[in-house]
């Protein structure tokens, strides 16, 4: 009984923690930002623009010393596959289902 209520203990450790919403851009003119500041784009993202395919799986929120609040999360390709991680977007640029 021991062992299979440790391995049961194990395996419910190994599953992910359960993620916030995923959004999807508003327009094509959303940053992708390095940090919860407004203009900083993120290094990694210069001269690119987020399409109306992708996707942003929230994790958390952050604001910054004026009240605006940013998404925290991993950025999507329009065919699901992982573009960026943690990388910073102003929420007021995209729309997040239930």
């Amino acid at each position: 009984m021991r062992t299979l209520l440790t391995a049961a203990c194990l395996a419910a450790g190994a599953l992910p923690a359960l993620a916030g919403p995923t959004c999807s851009p508003s327009d094509s003119h959303a940053q992708i930002l390095g940090s919860a500041t407004i203009g900083d784009v993120h290094p990694a993202w210069h001269g690119r623009k987020v399409g109306y395919g992708w996707s942003l799986q929230v994790r958390r929120e952050d604001h910054d010393d004026a009240g605006m609040t940013y998404y925290v999360g991993d950025l999507y390709d329009a065919q699901g596959k992982l573009a960026m991680r943690n990388i910073f977007a102003l929420d007021s640029e995209w729309e997040c289902g239930p």
